[in-house]
């Protein structure tokens, strides 16, 4: 274990054993409630390899690198999820992941306090500070932020993911009417100035990675940047997401509304505040924005229809006559997704397609791309804390860059998994 982690384990500890002296000490112990998430993968992939062992594969898994396909069998994901109340109105919340596949073999996910006084009209209000997810992903309704009827999230939210992480502080206000309920969120933040490397250098991806505070993210060795890149040879084959490097203050706001029982929909602003010519700690900040809308629609009893549309920019570095940015990006994806339960079965299918347009420097770092994707799961509930999870995904896209790297820039990739997810 690294000497961040150390150190951060030790402050959490030291944290939660002074809240709870402290506390008993005036009270009573705090109610605690802790619980382990363990998902076991049965997965097989053909096409390239995955963007997680230096390909620009879309998936979390993928082919050998001659296109023959791969299978194990693996533990995915091994998080602890500890809830604390530390009152009426105050409560903590930590999660903490194990996974082969991270830099950081014990990391950081989420680690906030939230305070919620008692509502004295239909108008009632909250506050959330520290490490957290904002409110983006319709999908992330499981324990451990994992998406409860398939075993990948659409590309939008494994974006979300992979590299947007608030730390900071969120306000939110809540209506509630008779038949509707509307909330408003807006959150202050910082350590998330590279959000857009990974977007820019690898463009979207469909999975399940949810990566730790210290941990970082690869990149594939394309030869426009790192050590010796002709392009930007300060960027190294990394990135780490949740990084100051700036010192700017970013913000997002948020608006969504439950119209009656079977319509609810919601409009979300994202933006990081990134200088795109600061560099520190290996890492460019990224200026990086996005907008995202979604609405969902319960036309019958167990039957849920979720769509959700992201379109953003991101931009980086600077020319040495300072007038263009490096890189220039704009990306957008969209998807369609129906869930169906009945009893404890569950059945869900997804399409979506995603793009990225580069519009600096197509000859020396060409980073568009386009593709699309299809999933189609079945989930079984064996009680209230065992799931299976079977999924069938469907990748087709194209990126010029996988050319630099010896590949051909159209790929088509088809991924299946089996899960067994565990809540102990």
């Amino acid at each position: 274990m690294s000497r961040p982690t150390r150190h951060l384990l030790t402050v959490v500890g030291a944290l939660a054993a002074f809240t709870c002296w402290s506390t008993a000490a005036r009270a009573g112990m705090p109610q605690v409630r802790a619980e382990l998430f363990a998902d076991i993968r049965a997965w097989s992939a053909d096409g390239e390899p995955s963007w997680l062992d230096g390909g620009l594969g879309k998936g979390r898994w993928g082919g050998h690198p001659d296109g023959a396909s791969r299978s194990a069998l693996t533990l995915a994901e091994l998080s602890a999820l500890i809830d604390v109340e530390l009152g009426w109105t105050t409560a903590a919340f930590v999660h903490l992941q194990y996974g082969e596949q991270q830099d950081e073999p014990v990391d950081l996910v989420e680690a906030f306090v939230t305070w919620k006084p008692v509502p004295r009209s239909a108008l009632s209000w909250d506050l959330k500070a520290g490490l957290y997810f904002p409110h983006i992903s319709r999908e992330h309704t499981g324990p451990a932020w994992t998406t409860p009827y398939t075993i990948t999230a659409a590309a939008a939210n494994s974006w979300v993911g992979e590299e947007i992480r608030a730390l900071g502080a969120q306000l939110g206000l809540t209506w509630r009417g008779e038949t509707t309920t509307w909330r408003f969120t807006g959150g202050l933040f910082g350590f998330n100035d590279p959000a857009g490397t990974l977007l820019a250098y690898r463009g979207w991806g469909v999975g399940d990675v949810k990566v730790g505070a210290f941990s970082r993210l690869p990149l594939a060795p394309l030869p426009a940047i790192g050590p010796g890149g002709g392009f930007i040879p300060w960027q190294p084959h990394w990135v780490h997401p949740v990084r100051e490097i700036d010192g700017r203050v970013g913000y997002h706001v948020g608006l969504e509304g439950e119209l009656g029982e079977r319509l609810a929909a919601g409009a979300f602003y994202y933006d990081n505040g990134g200088d795109p010519a600061a560099y520190d700690y290996e890492q460019y900040a990224w200026d990086t924005r996005f907008y995202n809308f979604w609405a969902e629609y319960r036309p019958i009893p167990g039957l849920e229809l979720l769509a959700q549309y992201m379109p953003g920019v991101t931009y980086m570095g600077r020319k040495p006559d300072g007038e263009n940015v490096a890189v220039d990006v704009h990306y957008e994806t969209a998807f369609l997704l129906a869930r169906y339960g009945t009893g404890p079965w569950h059945f869900s299918a997804r399409a979506e397609s995603f793009a990225v347009e580069d519009e600096t420097y197509l000859v020396e770092d060409d980073n568009s791309e386009d593709g699309k994707a299809f999933c189609f799961a079945v989930a079984r509930d064996f009680g209230p804390r065992d799931r299976v999870l079977v999924e069938i995904l469907r990748l087709d896209s194209e990126r010029p860059a996988r050319a630099t790297i010896g590949y051909d820039p159209q790929q088509d990739q088809t991924i299946v998994q089996a899960a067994y997810r565990k809540r102990f």
